[in-house]
């Protein structure tokens, strides 16, 4: 039990709260925090004579954070006590991604930044956490809400091309709806619930099937590069300077609170920047207050914390900051800020259970690195026209194939080639690059490895004989398997005329069931097969690809080479449960 109540602060508090509303007040509270930690703290101890002095960590968002200091610097001065222990509140800035593996536990959590309150800057976090395995226990079932703020896409005003603010669309994050040149700057959906809402979005437009995860893959192609790994900062992109390069500025989603807060401090030479709210529908992040600790001392200390913050001059400062109130209305004072639309703005609370894991899910399979050893057919099969017509050969299709791949990699990709041909001795293949980083050169080279499996492209030919096709994918196979990376996405990519002729030591049963021997749905390597013209081997390339929970596709249009690619890394979507 607490020994007294904090409604009505002393003079001293009362000075306190002047100054931190002050605007240099924000600064000197942080200063002045970490010196009473230092000094005051155990000097207090000393004379109220407790019998043992606990800290009740608090974790919040950036934005929220000023609030939170300011609420526990008034806890803190009534010196409250527990049971005959003192308890004083500490708040710190931790992204919420570290807090939910530290209350999860398990390998790789830091057990030393776990809160006994935690505001992260929405109950998606809090949901994420329940899923975990080790995230459930003393988790607080129903959190209030301290306060809400919609996610947004924000531009500067009189952008070109951008639509009214209260008629735009989630369509607008998608490829082919902005200037090609104008990014759109989303956080990472692993590091920020605003991240998550627009994989939402993208994928309650797209739908469902093959093409809606091509489509998929092409978006996240497209805002990886430009994505954040924490709260944007406006101020950072809009400094008041010409872009480099003339480059157009970039629609970056946010919460409306950070549109407010730039608008608010930003240089007079910086643009002001409008709120767009997507007409679908959008989530409100609602900054829940969330209790983690089973502690009865720190339980109630939490909910002494939390009425200090219920009071009128806490949640005025959250809208001076530019929140909404918990239901989402917009104050007097926000109503009057500039760049928003202070009208309810329509949202939703679709963003739970699969569909939030799903969110994250999509993004990370189709962002994460790959690891992949290219397989591609150089035997006599290759010289031949692809569509019969005369019309470019299988190999002038195979170039242009391996090119468009090799731009469509990042440079975190580790890739290696080998080109197969029964002439290419013993193997039947030659090992023409190992597996290597393609944004590094090797040691003592200046030459990329992207530059130099690029030259291999452009002067690659047929070499004849047979294609020993299906020894070589059991030996490619093979040797990715043998060097697995957890954190990337595994596979073979093989470029090919379809066919084997009888010029393997395997036979096509013995490849497949070697193959279903070998996948391993925890560690899944995947095949991808592109066969080139009609006259491939069509069923039995299906049934190499289907065990390993990979993919055919069959063409004999060079155009069609740019959406196989996309839709062969759109696969990830679902191994090791695709459907050949």
């Amino acid at each position: 039990m607490s020994t007294g109540r904090h409604r009505l602060p002393s003079p001293t508090v009362t000075t306190t709260r002047r100054l931190v509303r002050s605007p240099l007040g924000i600064s000197a509270v942080v200063v002045a925090l970490v010196v009473a930690a230092a000094i005051a703290v155990p000097v207090g101890i000393g004379m109220l004579g407790c019998d043992e002095t606990r800290y009740l960590r608090v974790s919040a968002t950036q934005s929220l954070a000023p609030v939170l200091r300011e609420a526990a610097t008034e806890f803190n001065s009534a010196r409250p006590s527990y049971n005959g222990d003192c308890v004083y509140a500490q708040v710190d800035e931790i992204a919420p991604h570290r807090i939910m593996a530290a209350l999860a536990g398990g390998s790789g959590a830091d057990s030393t930044i776990t809160p006994h309150v935690w505001v992260p800057e929405s109950s998606a976090w809090v949901e994420l956490t329940r899923m975990s395995a080790g995230g459930t226990h003393g988790i607080e079932t129903a959190p209030p809400s301290l306060a809400a703020s919609p996610v947004v896409l924000a531009a500067p005003e009189g952008t070109e091309g951008m639509p009214d603010p209260d008629d735009t669309g989630w369509t607008l994050v998608l490829p082919g709806e902005r200037d090609p040149q104008r990014p759109l700057v989303m956080v990472d959906p692993n590091r920020g619930a605003d991240g998550m809402t627009v994989m939402h979005a993208v994928r309650r437009h797209l739908g469902s099937g093959d093409a809606a995860d091509t489509a998929m893959t092409d978006f996240v192609r497209d805002v990886q590069t430009d994505s954040a790994f924490g709260e944007i900062d406006l101020a950072t992109f809009f400094t008041g300077a010409t872009l480099s390069g003339d480059r157009p500025a970039p629609v970056i989603v946010v919460p409306e609170q950070a549109v407010v807060s730039y608008n608010a401090s930003r240089p007079g030479a910086a643009p002001l920047l409008r709120a767009h709210y997507p007409e679908e529908g959008t989530v409100s992040l609602d900054h829940p207050y969330v209790t983690t600790t089973d502690d009865p001392s720190l339980r109630s200390a939490a909910a002494d914390l939390y009425e200090v913050l219920r009071d009128d001059a806490y949640r005025d400062r959250m809208r001076e900051l530019g929140f909404r109130d918990p239901g989402g209305t917009a104050s007097a004072a926000l109503s009057a800020r500039p760049g928003i639309i202070a009208d309810d703005p329509v949202v939703h609370g679709d963003l739970t259970g699969d569909a939030l894991l799903a969110s994250v899910t999509d993004w990370n399979r189709l962002s994460m690195p790959s690891r992949t050893l290219v397989l591609a057919d150089v035997s006599a099969n290759m010289a031949e026209d692809l569509d019969g017509e005369d019309g470019p050969t299988r190999m002038e299709a195979a170039k242009r194939a391996a090119l468009m791949g090799l731009a469509l990699f990042p440079d975190a990709t580790d890739m290696g080639l080998w080109l197969m041909s029964e002439d290419h001795g013993e193997s039947g293949r030659e090992e023409a690059a190992d597996m290597h980083r393609l944004g590094d050169a090797e040691t003592g080279e200046e030459t990329t490895r992207r530059q130099e499996l690029i030259e291999i492209a452009e002067t690659i030919d047929v070499h004849g004989g047979g294609s020993r096709l299906y020894d070589n994918i059991l030996s490619a196979y093979d040797e990715v398997q043998a060097v697995y990376d957890e954190e990337k996405i595994n596979s073979v990519i093989l470029l090919t005329a379809g066919r084997d002729e009888g010029s393997s030591d395997l036979s096509h049963g013995e490849l497949v069931a070697a193959l279903q021997d070998r996948f391993e749905p925890n560690r899944p390597v995947s095949l991808f097969i592109i066969a080139f013209g009609e006259q491939a081997d069509r069923e039995e390339l299906r049934d190499i690809a289907a065990a390993t929970s990979g993919s055919l596709f069959v063409t004999d249009d060079p155009d069609e080479i740019g959406d196989i690619f996309l839709s062969s890394i759109s696969r990830r979507l679902c191994v090791p449960d695709c459907d050949n």
